[in-house]
């Protein structure tokens, strides 16, 4: 059996893992096939597409050493391009078709439910990226879901204990702070959750500007003049890529020059350079509970890049690459405990055992439970630096959230 952090260890060429995309390796018995959904060409491209990346370069280097038990692991990628029938269509191929051992990956929370009636209706578990749901929630969790991710409620009450810290970093000791966030099921517990919690507990703030676009905009420019003319003494955009480039960029435009602080679960390291980039670069900051790309001393951050090196990627990495890693490194850790003669049941309970030592991509252990189906979350801050042209911590430790017990009220 070859451990999951026994990685890059082998050298030389290798054969395409068939449509995965996954390189097939040194291990050469009967591929495992994992069932991967995301949104490979559709305007989430860049929050959920480099999770499936950071994935396929894991398994790409683990097969590579050996794979799981001499067995090569395959990615079988769908593309969901954020159209529900679609989603349901692949993961009813992917489970009853290709008859994978599990599906992983993940798409704008809107359609997860409908992903979710085929995961129960097959008895296969699924594991999230990014978007998680309640259902996942400490207590009474789904059996067959689990995350990496963050359940929204639970992320917003975790950045009302980082704020404080990352403004007294950056100099910000009060005022109106605003919000903005693309349209979504989950808008509400997203910003205005975060809001009401953050001016009750810090009242040094009070509440600015929430925005709140649909998810096809293409020009920010109305709210982006919202944002302005509410001059909050800092934004907190949590959206997807390619809005927080678009408010970002034309806030600036419009005149606001406050602290633009990003969630960077949503919009990595790429996007936020793509808006230092369009801008003067100043004030620019990330929320984030995983650890960035650009902290290169991170023995695992390394290997993240070394592997994007050896097999190619046609995506700059990031940390949403990272977290598709950790993905990857999470569902081996469960195929190996699982044992030769793995199945859907086995690796379910396999998952419910997760105890994984993340390397240093996130500031402490994954660990899922019966009773748990997300755990503990570790969060940080950065700030991007002009003159490096890349992120650097803002707070130098990890805060802990703990969301069975740390939740500022009940989710909705």
């Amino acid at each position: 059996m070859v451990a999951a952090s026994a990685l890059l260890a082998a050298c030389g060429g290798s054969d395409a893992g068939g449509d995965s995309g996954v390189t097939k390796g040194s291990a050469k018995g009967e591929p495992i096939n994992i069932g991967w959904l995301t949104d490979a060409t559709s305007v989430t491209r860049g929050t959920y597409y480099p999770e499936y990346e950071g994935a396929r370069l894991f398994f790409s280097a683990l097969n590579d050493a050996g794979g799981i038990n001499d067995r090569p692991v395959d990615l079988l990628m769908r593309d969901m391009k954020i159209d529900q029938q679609l989603a349901v269509t692949s993961a009813t191929d992917l489970v009853e078709g290709e008859e994978v051992l599990m599906l992983a990956g993940g798409t704008v929370e809107g359609l997860l439910p409908a992903v979710f009636d085929v995961v129960r209706s097959n008895d296969v578990a699924f594991l999230s990226g990014h978007s998680a749901r309640p259902d996942m929630f400490p207590e009474a969790p789904d059996p067959l879901l689990f995350s990496v991710g963050n359940v929204f409620e639970a992320m917003s009450d975790a950045r009302v204990k980082v704020w404080p810290e990352l403004m007294s970093q950056i100099g910000v000791d009060g005022g109106k702070i605003g919000c903005y966030i693309h349209q979504a099921p989950a808008s509400e517990a997203v910003c205005n959750r975060w809001m009401e919690e953050q001016v009750a507990q810090n009242p040094e703030f009070t509440e600015g500007p929430i925005v709140n676009a649909p998810l096809e905009t293409t020009d920010f420019t109305s709210y982006a003049r919202t944002i302005a003319n509410g001059d909050p003494a800092a934004l907190f955009d949590i959206s997807i890529a390619s809005h927080a480039i678009g408010v970002a960029v034309a806030s600036r435009n419009v005149g606001y020059e406050g602290p633009i602080v990003f969630s960077m679960t949503a919009t990595p390291e790429t996007d936020i350079k793509q808006v230092a980039e369009q801008t003067n670069g100043e004030n620019l900051h990330a929320i984030s509970n995983i650890t960035s790309v650009s902290e290169t001393q991170v023995p695992e951050i390394e290997k993240v890049l070394a592997a994007a090196e050896k097999y190619g990627t046609d995506i700059e990495p990031s940390s949403a690459t990272v977290n598709g890693w950790l993905m990857g490194m999470t569902i081996a850790d469960a195929l190996e405990r699982c044992g030769e003669d793995c199945d859907r049941a086995g690796l379910r309970d396999a998952l419910e055992g997760t105890d994984l030592d993340t390397a240093g991509l996130t500031g402490g252990p994954l660990t899922f439970s019966p009773t748990d189906h997300t755990g503990k979350r570790y969060w940080t801050a950065y700030s991007w630096d002009p003159a490096k042209g890349e992120l650097v911590r803002a707070i130098d430790e990890w805060i802990e959230f703990d969301p069975a017990t740390d939740l500022v009220k009940p989710l909705a």
